[in-house]
């Protein structure tokens, strides 16, 4: 008998699931922010690429 309250094939309910997916995409933001701050950093203090 399946248990239609838990999302094939993780195990985790549709909740737990939406959780995990949101820090997901927090993480993916804070860390395309944070290559974005290098390559301008990189750029502006990298007297070559000028």
């Amino acid at each position: 008998m399946a248990d239609d309250t838990k999302v094939y094939p993780t195990g985790l309910t549709e909740k737990e699931a939406m959780e995990i997916n949101e820090g997901l995409k927090w993480g993916t933001r804070i860390y395309g922010a944070c290559a974005v701050l290098a390559h301008i950093l990189a750029y502006a203090l990298t007297p070559w690429m000028k």
